[in-house]
């Protein structure tokens, strides 16, 4: 995204600015050395206007952050407080989190519009150097070649270097042939160490951070330094007695010249009263002080190069960060009047890690904190907060807020904020909501291909119904192969596929790929065997499966609405060890008309009486989840439930009267099967395989 490469021009520009302000106090200590080593120091500020990565390390001078702009600034939503009395004010997580769907954020609406400024700036600089350097080139176009790479010109007052693979020298008919030497040594210098490279490195860097008026000034002043580092060459060379000559030569160049305008493959001298007085006061330093001004060059480069140490904040101090937020948030609110007067973290426990899901390492980290406003009669709850002692619980009908981490190395990067209430409070939900989060933030694309979509639903043999996203990349033409985008099981545990990191994957596609070169076309009805053969293969098993359902040309949104589970078998320990899950061991339910089953397993009608069989050679024990919605379904055998004149069936959300209908087997119904059916991780429905 523009928005996102122009925070980090914002973010270097802001640090070149600050090592160019290093830079220019420093020159004030070099004043009595060569101008080489300031000059020096100049290549330390463009490495950090260019180069958008640096070292790490307690030397470091610089004073803040490396990243003092965050990439959040694109995504922090502005506090919307509406529809509030003056003595009334609702504190509702919704009033402190993002809404992902329609961020309200004029932060975001500023860096859009300044990133598109930044790009015309750049623009219409280029085109005016481009249209400078052909002007120059028209008037240099009658300029007569003398030896070398050396040109007189009758159109220019000054002497200069232009080009950058093959540069030239040009200088002034005006110059006499005494002048000529040490002018020529002069612009020799330049290309022998570079400068005219350098100089276009430099203007690149004005380019890029055109907005900042350091940038320009250190543009201008590097150059000032340049040119006097070539004039003590040239009297370091030529010696003391040139002195004199050369000012001189220095002012009547100077006088009646024209600019050559602003281009980066001509430079020219500049600021002649500061170099004539340079020419004049230069003498040779003695050896102790070019020794330290080395080591002072050198050290003042490394500390500026450097960025400071970054431990990284702990988890603890990064939520502190976020109620901190928060706070202010809530002080700064239109129509406030009351302060939050102090805060506090009550716990902050790591709730789930996704280290193979996602692109990058992610961490779920449960955050409760309590904020105490200065009036509370002010301040109306929301749903399910609390008040105690003045302290006002973050918690209501959006659950508790879940801050989101990109971890490395253990040096943590806040995402954002989701709510236990997104995810139906279930770890193997909140991938969904955890996705949703991290493609708004541009952790992942939105999609991984492009194109034709299908849905696939199935079930697995042991009950359990799945569902694929199936994509056929555009890429691959009407033939081409359906690739296994993602698939869920049926506690709504997302599975996300990239060939790019995945080589399983890779090589399923390979192998597909090469079944269509030779021919062979998976057409749209064997979608499901494709992916359901992948699928086996990341279980590591073989099962049959029955196809469910198939929906062409689907959307992402049909895919995130979790399926339905079913499972058949028997009831164990129900409430025994946990007030909300059980034990269950799922058992084969076969029929007079599952004939091919019963061959298999060589079943006849004797073995049969009553019309069904029952086949579990071995006992799997499997753990489920009940909640405050699910439904118990069974037949009351003993009228506990029911009239004696009454159907016998009973359907209750009572969880107890149905451990009180365990209770009257002896063995707590270990060996009645109930069919239970599962959707995101909770069981909707218990049902006595009789009553069926």
């Amino acid at each position: 995204m523009i928005e996102q490469l122009f925070l980090q021009i914002l973010n270097m520009s802001i640090i070149g600015g600050i090592v160019i302000l290093f830079i220019l106090v420093s020159r004030l200590f070099l004043k009595k050395v060569p101008k080489i080593f300031s000059y020096i120091l100049w290549s330390v500020a463009l490495l950090r206007l260019l180069v958008p990565f640096s070292f790490e390390s307690m030397l470091s001078l610089i004073p803040i952050n490396p990243r003092p702009i965050s990439n959040e600034s694109l995504y922090v939503a502005q506090t919307n407080i509406g529809g509030i009395s003056g003595q009334e004010i609702t504190i509702s997580p919704n009033l402190t989190t993002a809404n992902l769907a329609e961020p309200v954020n004029p932060m975001q609406t500023f860096i859009s519009i300044g990133a598109m400024l930044w790009i015309a700036g750049i623009f219409l600089l280029l085109i005016y150097s481009l249209f400078t350097l052909y002007r120059l080139k028209g008037r240099l176009a009658s300029s007569v070649h003398e030896k070398d790479n050396i040109y007189i010109s009758h159109e220019i007052d000054m002497p200069f270097v232009l080009g950058l693979i093959r540069p030239k020298i040009y200088l002034p008919v005006s110059l006499s042939e005494s002048e000529r030497d040490y002018i020529v040594l002069h612009e020799q210098t330049h290309i022998k160490r570079f400068d005219h490279v350098f100089r276009i490195i430099g203007y690149l860097a004005l380019l890029v951070h055109w907005f900042n008026p350091l940038v320009w000034i250190a543009f201008h002043v590097s150059g000032k330094d340049m040119e006097m580092s070539c004039d003590e060459s040239v009297i370091k060379a030529f010696g003391d007695k040139v002195k004199s000559d050369y000012s001189i030569s220095l002012l009547s160049l100077a006088t009646g010249r024209r600019n050559i305008g602003v281009t980066p493959l001509a430079f020219g001298e500049g600021d002649t009263k500061g170099r004539v007085k340079n020419v004049m006061n230069y003498k040779k330093p003695m050896f102790w002080v070019i020794i330290i001004a080395l080591i002072f060059v050198i050290v003042l480069s490394f500390g500026l190069l450097a960025n400071p140490k970054n431990e990284g904040l702990t988890v603890e101090q990064y939520a502190e960060n976020y109620v901190q937020q928060v706070i202010e948030e809530y002080e700064n609110a239109e129509y406030q009047n009351f302060k939050v007067v102090d805060h506090k973290i009550t716990s902050l426990d790591r709730i789930a890690v996704f280290d193979e899901i996602f692109n990058h390492p992610i961490e779920l980290w449960l955050l409760e904190y309590r904020i105490k406003p200065d009036k509370i009669e002010n301040v109306m709850l929301a749903g399910g907060m609390n008040e105690i002692d003045g302290w006002i619980t973050e918690d209501s009908s959006m659950g508790k807020p879940v801050m989101v981490f990109s971890y490395d190395k253990k040096v943590y990067d806040h995402i954002g904020i989701i709510w236990t209430g997104e995810m139906g409070e279930t770890l193997s939900g909140n991938e969904i909501a955890l996705r949703q989060l991290l493609e708004s933030k541009g952790y992942l694309p939105h999609e991984t291909f492009e194109g034709k979509h299908a849905l696939v639903k199935f079930n697995l043999s042991t009950g359990e119904t799945c569902q694929a996203l199936l994509s056929k990349p555009v890429r691959q033409g009407d033939d081409g192969i359906w690739c296994v985008e993602r698939w869920m099981d049926g506690n709504g545990s997302i599975y996300y596929s990239d060939p790019m990191v995945n080589t399983t994957l890779s090589e399923y596609y390979t192998e597909l790929q090469e079944q269509c070169d030779q021919g062979h076309k998976p057409w749209l009805l064997d979608l499901s065997q494709v992916a359901m053969d992948f699928i086996y293969r990341s279980l590591g098993q073989s099962q049959d499966s029955g196809i469910l359902e198939l929906i062409d040309n689907a959307r992402v949104e049909d895919f995130l609405q979790t399926p339905t589970s079913a499972y058949i078998g028997y009831i164990y320990n129900f409430a025994d060890s946990y007030p909300d899950m059980f034990h269950f061991d799922p058992v084969e339910w076969i029929t007079l008309d599952d004939t091919d089953r019963l061959e298999d397993l060589g079943i006849g009608p004797q073995d049969m009486p009553n019309g069904y069989y029952i086949h579990n050679p071995i006992e799997d024990i499997f753990s489920f989840k009940v909640n405050e919605d699910t439904e118990y379904n069974f037949i009351d055998w003993g009228n506990d439930f029911v009239g004696i004149d009454q159907d016998r069936f009973y359907s209750t959300k009572d969880k107890q009267e149905f451990i009180r209908y365990l209770d009257t087997y002896s063995d707590r119904a270990a060996k009645v099967p109930f069919v239970i059916e599962t959707k995101d991780g909770y069981v909707t429905s218990i049902t006595e395989q009789f009553v069926n």
